[in-house]
């Protein structure tokens, strides 16, 4: 019993023992990770190579790098260790950056490693040489490998060297030249980066250019504007020089005046020459080397014909009733400046669209209450462009036919053109209808209207035979419906064919009625609602009703009349037409509208013979209406 009590204990300790080794040893601490680099930046240049970075380490560790352009090796080891750094060749002009990221346990290094930029620069990017042979430098400034490269079948210039590398002088020498103007582009190239070193010599002869020859005034010309404007053909330069030119003109052929050098072959001058006198013209062309050749000289005696000078305007019509006129203002796009010499083309045609107008009711019974200017600008090409043509003219407006009947302009140069008019400015365009005569005969048109009121009816001078089609119908339509009467089409346009007003169409319309707009046509066909309701049953108009078709739908939307000018360009105006550009009329005059008065004063209430005629051979299968109305917010 002792024994085993005795042999027990001895166990017990050394099972104790063994426990308190194991514990001991379990409760020993690892040593803190050490890392030291011998470096944390690294710079290299931008050629390819390696590079090698030491340090200490108490324990494994590992490497990695943060861009593709290096590489590290090894990627990991135990205790003190070196790693090698391999980069490429940086051919970019940009220096680069990356990081090589060292780790033992939980601490973590950083190296940041810098590439310089490839540097190829030059000290200029011209030489100019005279015509002798002789020699220039240029110095290269760079880091790397360079070569200049020359364009085949240069033969009269000689480079040397061709190649190099680092900061080296270049020897640039040519040969005498005897011949017209030499230029070359040498490139030098290092992979993506290039310098160029524009080179040039003087030619070693030059010829002068061609002796302009002079157009208009005719020589011996006995009855020439006073304000002429003065043409001649360009002159051709051998050399390819560009040319500018200097008009001469003198009264009596002594103390001539010089105009300024132009490249262009038409001038204007600033001033009316002296009724009935004679006068000498000619032209200089000059080259960019100096040489010039002179036109012949001719003579031309002035009569007492005048011309508008560009921007100028006159008033072609004063009104004689209302405290404020209503204003129309024409202007035309594609009339050189002959155009318009007085009594001449711009005139006649603007006098004719007023012509057209007022013999129009209403315009012709409420003619007193108008205004009309006419102004001058001056188009360097006639015509106007036609886009869908592929035709382009130089114009003061930049109108264009945009296909079809559709038309633009710059409405901008429009709006400064007319401002040149005393008392004209942003508030009272408002309230001006500008008429965009278009110097083309053919049939389009379209009213542009911007949302604070500005108006500008684009109006071609179109000769077409057919009334519907010619410029007194356009106009009446453009200007003196959509442009003055604030009226909405009532044609019914082919691609809506069987359909009814959409609700977008709709809301567009509503809108226009919220501005007073759009008086000849409404979105109901109830006679006691609808907007010309007081015209129905009326003694004297018949005509009036309620009729469905209308704003380019069959559909949804009614006019008051069969026939209009808003249908198919007939010189007639409807009586809710009609009604609307009295109203207007009258409000800018200051002036109250009543029924009564308008009905005593409205004398044409149904369509001359001629408008019933020109009716009776529409065919709305055929027929080409007008472009809508553009409405700018």
């Amino acid at each position: 019993m002792l024994k085993s009590i005795l042999f027990n204990k001895i166990n017990f300790y050394k099972i104790f023992l063994i426990i308190t080794v194991l514990i001991a040893s379990g409760c020993k601490k690892e040593p803190a990770p050490e890392l030291t680099l011998t470096s944390t930046n690294l710079s290299v240049l931008n050629k390819a190579g390696s590079e090698k970075i030491a340090f200490t380490c108490n324990g494994n560790w590992t490497v990695a790098s943060s861009e593709t352009w290096f590489t590290v090796a090894p990627s990991f080891g135990n205790g003190n260790g070196e790693i090698t750094v391999t980069f490429s060749e940086n051919s970019a002009t940009d220096e680069r950056n990356g990081n090589i990221i060292l780790t033992t346990g939980t601490l973590t290094k950083t190296v940041r490693i810098s590439q310089s930029r490839t540097l190829l620069d030059i000290d200029t990017p011209t030489i100019s040489f005279t015509k002798e042979s002789s020699l220039a430098k240029i110095s290269i400034v760079s880091n790397t490998n360079w070569q200049i490269i020359v364009p085949p079948g240069t033969t009269w210039i000689n480079i040397s060297p061709l190649s190099g590398s680092q900061n080296m002088d270049v020897n640039i020498s040519v040969l005498a030249n005897d011949g017209a103007l030499r230029t070359v582009d040498l490139a030098i190239k290092y992979a993506q980066t290039e310098k160029i070193v524009s080179v040039s010599q003087q030619r070693g002869k030059n010829t002068a250019p061609e002796a302009p020859k002079l157009k208009l005034p005719a020589n011996n010309n006995l009855d020439a504007n006073r304000l002429p404007t003065f043409r001649w053909a360009a002159s051709k330069d051998p050399d390819n020089d560009v040319v500018v030119y200097n008009l001469e003109y003198s009264k009596g052929g002594t103390n001539w005046t010089i105009s300024q050098s132009i490249q262009d072959t038409v001038l204007n001058i600033s001033a009316y020459l002296d009724a009935n006198s004679t006068y000498s013209w000619r032209v200089r062309a000059t080259d960019s080397m100096g040489d010039f050749a002179y036109s012949q000289t001719y003579t031309f005696k002035t009569g007492v014909k005048k011309s508008y000078f560009d921007g100028e305007f006159k008033i072609a019509q004063e009104n004689t009733a209302g405290a404020l006129p209503s204003e129309i203002l024409f202007i035309g796009d594609g009339y050189i400046s002959e155009d318009f010499e007085e009594g001449g083309k711009f005139d006649k045609e603007v006098d004719e669209g007023i012509n057209y107008l007022f013999d129009t009711e209403p315009y012709r019974s409420y003619k007193q209450y108008f205004k009309v200017y006419k102004q001058a600008g001056y188009s360097r090409d006639q015509g106007v462009t036609q886009t869908d043509k592929n035709i382009t003219k130089n114009t003061k407006y930049s109108v264009s036919f945009k296909g079809g009947s559709s038309m633009e302009s710059n409405s901008d140069a429009v709006f400064s053109s007319a401002k040149l008019i005393p008392g004209v400015d942003d508030i009272k365009l408002r309230e001006l209808l500008i008429v965009l005569l278009v110097n083309e005969n053919r049939y389009a048109g379209t009213c542009w209207t911007w949302s604070d009121g500005k108006t500008i009816a684009i109006t071609p001078v179109s000769r077409n035979s057919n009334p519907s089609y010619h410029y007194k119908g356009v106009l009446l339509h453009e200007a003196g419906g959509h442009g003055f009467g604030r009226l909405a089409d009532e044609y019914v346009s082919s691609t809506n064919a069987g359909k009814t007003i959409t609700a977008e169409d709709t809301q567009k319309l509503k809108d226009r009625f919220n501005k007073n707009h759009a008086a000849n046509v409404d979105l109901t066909s109830d006679t006691t609602l609808v907007r010309w309701k007081h015209f129905l049953r009326r003694a004297g108009y018949d005509r009036v009703g309620v009729y469905e078709g209308a704003y380019y739908y069959p559909f949804g939307v009614w006019r008051p009349e069969l026939t209009s000018c808003m249908i198919n360009n007939i010189a007639y105006y409807n009586a809710a037409s009609r009604e609307a550009i009295v109203k207007r009329v009258l409000a800018k005059a200051g002036e109250p509208y009543s029924l009564n008065s308008f009905l005593s004063k409205d004398i044409l209430k149904e369509p001359s013979q001629a408008a019933v005629l020109q009716t009776k051979s529409f065919n709305p299968l055929t027929f080409v209406p007008l472009a809508p109305p553009v409405y700018v917010k």
